[in-house]
């Protein structure tokens, strides 16, 4: 007899922890979402940007979505494999590696290919990548799409960031036309969607030296945490924000055209660009 009510109060106790983790999984599913938009940006405009985009997720969702990033590239991919981020902003190869290391589901991608330029002062002897022996190139950082590109843009002229052509560490993209007008790079180097913000008077000064071929640009992807039913509601979402008034004048702003399905052939299109995260 006492074995059975002993049997008995275990099972109890079985039920209430049961009960008990079905209650916190219900109240997590309604808990807020972190939102990562990784630090190509200063903090100030990634939350003037991307805050209109993450009001759109919340309602979509019904639960808050609060934006975060990172001081830097490392870092952030570092809290993206640590799990930090429900949905992450970023650029393709930190995506793809999202994708393939962390389990990160792809959700979609922005409209607008990048096209990666490098500029000089006009008047400046430096007039192609041939002629960046030896000097300085402003690139916004190591672990950036732009420094990638770059790298093996200048390899067809037998040229390398690092050694026979310094790296000049902007820490980010905002800082790279100021670099090269101060004269602390001889040239830099950014996607035009970013360097097309840049004021009138500042690209007056500059003349393009290098134009790269489109690739895919920004890419936004899920934890598999999330479960389908929010992932597919976040990819509806997304898909659907730019036929919002909200949207349109985020996509205006923004220069990204508009978010659209992210396929494994566009992911797989992005391995090129991955070789950084191989290096010890």
């Amino acid at each position: 007899m006492k074995s059975r009510c002993y049997a008995g109060r275990v099972l109890f106790v079985a039920l209430l922890s049961l009960l008990f983790s079905a209650f916190a999984l219900a109240d997590n599913s309604k808990g807020e979402l972190v939102f990562g938009v990784y630090p190509y940006l200063s903090p100030n405009q990634i939350v003037e940007q991307f805050s209109p985009l993450g009001d759109h997720l919340a309602k979509a969702l019904d639960r808050p979505v609060v934006l975060r990033s990172a001081p830097n590239f490392a870092q952030f991919i570092d809290r993206t494999r640590a799990g930090e981020y429900d949905i992450i902003f970023t650029a393709p190869h930190m995506g793809r590696l999202a994708e393939k290391r962390d389990g990160y589901r792809p959700l979609a991608q922005s409209g607008n290919p990048f096209v990666f330029v490098a500029l000089a002062k006009k008047g400046s002897p430096v007039k192609s990548l041939d002629d960046m022996r030896d000097r300085g190139l402003a690139v916004g950082a190591k672990l950036s799409m732009t420094y990638q590109a770059m790298n093996l843009a200048l390899g067809k002229s037998g040229l390398e960031l690092g050694k026979n052509v310094k790296f000049i560490d902007t820490a980010s993209f905002s800082n790279i036309i100021e670099a090269v007008l101060r004269g602390e790079a001889d040239a830099g180097a950014a996607p035009t969607i970013l360097l097309n913000n840049a004021p009138a008077e500042q690209r007056a000064q500059l003349q393009e030296i290098y134009r790269s071929q489109p690739v895919p640009s920004f890419f936004l992807l899920g934890h598999p945490r999330n479960g389908d039913a929010v992932l597919n509601k976040l990819h509806a979402a997304l898909i659907d924000f730019a036929g919002t008034p909200v949207g349109k004048t985020y996509f205006v702003k923004s220069l990204q055209g508009d978010f659209r399905p992210l396929d494994a052939a566009t992911m797989k299109r992005i391995d090129p660009f991955t070789t950084v995260f191989d290096s010890p």
